[in-house]
């Protein structure tokens, strides 16, 4: 069966599969900062997140997976890409080309029908990759565009960011802003600037627990294999031995 968008359940099954498994692969673990008020919400959702590199398609996949899983999730992809992988469309992604109408048209039209029956959409407005300490947060307006006709719809800010703490791998930290209605008759840029400073907050939130490198301060939801691995953690074990101690690969303190 085919759903909105051209989205096939086993095909975005199987993509979704692949990409959670490169996540468990290459962080250290996932952790969640704020009290995840989101998580909480039913019903249409846009997600608005920054943009700072390119495992964020697959972090979008674990949080559907883990948090969304009574709908589906979609999200943008430029058409040129979609040229080279036309199995992506299938998994969920929806062409757009921003220098076409008719295409344009086409993607609020897909995205309008996912949003109406419930699902959740997952995009980067930033629209390029941005550090993220770059200020002012500035996003490209046309998420506004497709909200504003769409009843109930929630935009929702979630910060990432890919920091090195203790170990060899990074850790991806997460929070989501609390949701922000569309309010009726608001116009694109009122909607626009609301939604820059709602994710400017929450990147700022999530910075200040960042930096403490304190894993108390978040929830952790998945965590990988410790230890740097080699003669490294051979010698490591070794003297953990002779101390009469048990081996701890992490070097978390």
């Amino acid at each position: 069966m085919t759903e909105p968008g051209g989205r096939h359940p086993l095909v975005a099954a199987l993509v979704s599969r692949g990409m959670r498994r490169g996540i468990g692969r290459r962080f250290n673990a996932v952790r969640l900062s704020g009290d995840g008020e989101v998580l909480r919400h039913r019903g249409p959702l846009v997600v608005c997140a920054n943009h700072p590199g390119w495992w964020d398609p697959a972090v979008f996949a674990w949080l559907q997976h883990h948090f969304f899983g009574h709908c589906h999730g979609y999200g943008p992809i430029e058409a040129a890409a979609l040229r080279r992988y036309p199995l992506l469309e299938k998994a969920g992604l929806i062409p757009v080309d921003p220098d076409d109408r008719e295409s344009l048209r086409r993607f609020v039209r897909v995205a309008r029908n996912v949003l109406g029956q419930g699902n959740v959409l997952w995009i980067t407005p930033q629209g390029e990759f941005a550090d993220s300490r770059v200020r002012p947060v500035r996003l490209q307006p046309g998420f506004a565009h497709l909200v504003r006709h769409v009843p109930s719809v929630r935009l929702v800010p979630l910060a990432i960011e890919y920091p090195f703490w203790h170990e060899s791998r990074p850790e991806l930290l997460l929070r989501f802003g609390p949701p922000v209605p569309v309010r009726e008759g608001e116009d694109v840029p009122c909607v626009t600037a609301r939604m820059e400073k709602a994710l400017t907050e929450t990147m700022e939130a999530l910075a200040r627990d960042s930096c403490t490198r304190d894993a108390s301060r978040f929830a952790t939801f998945a965590q990988g294999q410790a230890g740097v691995g080699g003669l490294y953690d051979v010698g490591r074990r070794a003297r953990q031995w002779l101390l009469g101690e048990s081996f701890q690969p992490r070097h978390d303190p």
